[in-house]
């Protein structure tokens, strides 16, 4: 969504700034979504963004279990590889099994073309709102979600720059053969978890392919992937607006006026 999406010409012929909503739905609950908004000058939108909003909403859902509890997590995504389906997402399963937020992590990759998941309606939702609002700056973006859907208001987790962390994608091994990008169900889980399993379909009768995915010395035993507690944030400061955005001082002396025209 862009700001400000006011129609006047002025507005029109210059680039507005970029406001981003990645979308967590807790199925099997009747809760809200959750809504991760940013927008361009605090982040990206690629693979470390998405591992980092994921990681935030586990942080704020749950804590790490003590024995012998089991919580497992199925995440189900579609196949953009520059976002959910690549190295990063695997590395982020691996490290939530790992952590102990939970004893079974899978991820489902829904069929281009032939399927769609739930967080497409609460898209659906949010673009009829948008249709009808004025939006100049990024805290009405988020205003404008809150209001989308009064009689149950989505969560809006308004990220900032720390919230984005450099998550690794590059711990485990990439073993000779795999294209996670040719698969649809990816499994790690705290029993084996030096061992990825993947399934080509979603068919419950398709057995697992393991492939290793630590890295054991020369003859020495596998050991679990070892990630680290504390990661770098992947932004030092807030993201410079590129100067194609910025309206020089007679346009914006003009887009102005138009402004109070507008409202007057």
């Amino acid at each position: 969504m862009y700001t400000p999406n006011l129609t006047h010409s002025n507005v029109y012929y210059q680039r507005q700034l970029s406001n981003f909503n990645f979308c967590i739905q807790e199925l099997g609950k009747d809760d809200p979504a959750y809504m991760c908004v940013w927008h361009e000058g605090i982040a990206h939108r690629g693979s470390i963004e998405v591992a980092s909003c994921i990681m935030k909403w586990v942080k704020t859902k749950f804590t790490p279990l003590t024995k012998p509890e089991v919580r497992k997590l199925i995440i189900f995504s579609d196949r953009c590889c520059g976002q959910n389906n690549n190295w990063r997402m695997l590395n982020l399963m691996s490290m939530l099994v790992s952590m102990g937020y939970f004893t079974q992590v899978e991820q489902k990759s829904m069929v281009s073309g032939h399927s769609f998941l739930p967080c497409d309606r609460s898209f659906a939702t949010i673009e009829k709102r948008h249709k009808v609002s004025v939006l100049h700056t990024p805290d009405d973006v988020s205003k404008m979600i809150l209001e989308a859907q009064p009689a149950k208001p989505f969560k809006v987790m308004r990220m900032q720059c720390e919230d984005f962390r450099h998550l690794p994608d590059s711990v485990l091994k990439r073993p000779a053969g795999l294209q996670i990008t040719s698969v649809r169900w990816l499994k790690v889980t705290v029993e084996d978890p030096w061992n990825l399993y993947a399934r080509q379909r979603h068919s419950l009768f398709e057995g697992w392919k393991s492939w290793l995915i630590s890295k054991p010395k020369q003859g020495a035993t596998p050991q679990p992937p070892y990630f680290a507690i504390h990661y770098p944030g992947a932004y030092e400061s807030p993201l410079p607006i590129k100067k194609k955005q910025v309206p020089r001082s007679d346009d914006h002396a003009q887009l102005l006026a138009s402004c109070c025209t507008l409202f007057l």
